[in-house]
């Protein structure tokens, strides 16, 4: 299964038949399908067709058709007459005053009725199966395209978390230069004990230590990559995994801030939210 998005529009025609289908984001598959009234009966085979096809968004499906000739109405007289009858006797009985007007009678469906067409079923099942195939290949590069951009961010993200990674070298000895600058700010001239502002450093570095934060992270974008190469439907797989990045990212913002990475991190989550857009649209 090739990854898709889960917006498109697909449309076709057999015979007498015009379908259009069209798809927007939903976290489930939500099939709705909106046919003429002598067409209910074959909603749930239109379903099963789209289900056979999609996993996830909200499909609608439009048809209509176009008669051959006029159609004839037909009017039940008799049951016209006895919802008039009806009126009339509420009428009287709660003296109600007014006339009892025509399109009062008009909105009783059931007193008009017309000959059904003779259906081409042949030709409905070409044309919604048509429509259905032009949507799924809409959606099918609209999904190539958002995961081409992702693709291209995540490369932005490893190139962030090496940047990381460089701005940590030397980190140790910074760390003793300064906090031991800062000691002789506190003590002026009295002498340093090297080996507890060594023991210092260590607590500060243990602190402060983002290995597996880092490791991590990069578990997870290599995840993403993956995913996107399997060709399946990755759009939960996707937002699981985005927010593990998001908490790997800020927990490295919190442990590791300094002037050098904390714009780095902001780049990151900048990024990462681009990401997490495209991949809500993803199915």
């Amino acid at each position: 299964m090739k990854i898709q998005s889960m917006t498109g529009y697909g449309r076709a025609e057999s015979g007498n038949f015009k379908v259009e289908a069209r798809s927007l984001n939903f976290k489930t598959l939500d099939v709705q399908v909106k046919t003429p009234s002598f067409l209910y009966f074959c909603e749930p085979e239109i379903k099963k067709l789209v289900k056979e096809k999609f996993l996830r968004g909200r499909i609608e499906v439009f048809i209509s058709i176009q008669l051959a000739e006029t159609v004839r109405l037909k009017i039940n007289k008799s049951l016209a007459k006895e919802y008039y009858d009806s009126l009339l006797s509420l009428k009287n009985e709660f003296s109600i005053p007014g006339d009892i007007r025509i399109d009062v009678l008009a909105s009783q469906k059931d007193i008009f009725s017309y000959d059904e067409p003779e259906i081409e079923f042949t030709a409905l099942s070409s044309a919604v199966e048509a429509a259905l195939e032009d949507l799924k290949k809409m959606r099918i590069q609209e999904g190539e395209n958002l995961a081409n951009d992702i693709t291209g961010r995540i490369r932005t993200l490893k190139d962030g978390v090496s940047r990381i990674e460089d701005k940590r070298v030397g980190f140790t000895a910074n760390a003793k230069r300064a906090l031991s600058d800062r000691l002789r700010e506190i003590l002026g001239d009295a002498m340093i004990d090297e080996s507890r502002l060594l023991q210092e450093v260590a607590i500060l570095i243990d602190r402060s230590d983002i290995t597996e934060e880092i490791v991590r992270l990069k578990s997870h974008l290599k995840y993403i990559e993956d995913v996107l190469k399997s060709g399946d439907a990755v759009g939960r797989k996707l937002d699981f995994i985005i927010q593990e990045i998001h908490r790997e990212i800020n927990t490295i913002g919190s442990k590791a801030a300094s002037t050098e990475i904390s714009p780095v991190i902001v780049e990151l989550k900048s990024e990462l939210e681009k990401i997490r857009e495209q991949a809500q649209n993803l199915q």
